[in-house]
């Protein structure tokens, strides 16, 4: 039986996470719950939902991929997401061309859910500005942006959920009291 000293089983489990997507290199993730696993070599990166998100959204019923060969922006929309709970935004994390996009999601995209940060990968893009990389949270820093924003998380899954079911109920002056969390007549 191997042994590994607590240090160097932190450092290998870190690399593990690090380089386990599609045999890329470094992950990074967006305050929106977006990822990228980039490759600084070819300048390519794939991008996905987070499993905090995923999470958070339930089961995923439908996606809206991006379209191959298109230019995306940094922090703009590339699709969509709709689960049991809310209907969720994609957004790039990086500025550049979407190269090819998971064709397996259209039939199963309860891929996501099942493997959000590997098999569920939405897109592979070329990186435009490898710079934009350095201005994305490391696993450690998005770890505490999830912790230190859960209850936020929940209110907003939560207040989608009930956007999503009274929509069609605005015409009659429904609206949302964001302190009580309840559906309040205007």
């Amino acid at each position: 039986m191997l042994r590994l000293s607590s240090r160097l089983f932190t450092r290998v489990a870190t690399n593990f996470l690090c380089y386990s997507n599609a045999g890329f290199g470094t992950m990074r993730y967006t305050l929106t719950h977006e990822w990228i696993n980039f490759d600084e070599s070819t300048k390519r990166g794939m991008i996905g939902i987070t499993d905090f998100a995923q999470g958070h959204l339930g089961d995923i019923v439908h996606i809206e991929l991006p379209k191959s060969n298109t230019q995306v922006k940094k922090g703009k929309n590339i699709g969509g997401l709709e689960s049991v709970k809310a209907v969720s935004d994609i957004f790039s994390p990086a500025t550049g061309k979407i190269l090819k996009v998971n064709e397996a999601l259209k039939n199963d995209p309860s891929i996501i859910n099942k493997s959000p940060e590997n098999d569920g990968w939405i897109a592979e893009v070329t990186v435009e500005s490898p710079k934009e990389m350095s201005e994305l949270l490391n696993a450690e820093a998005y770890k505490k942006h999830c912790e230190e924003h859960k209850d936020d998380h929940q209110l907003i899954t939560q207040l989608n959920f009930c956007l999503l079911y009274t929509s069609d109920a605005a015409d009659e002056g429904l609206g949302v009291d964001l302190v009580g969390r309840r559906i309040i007549k205007k």
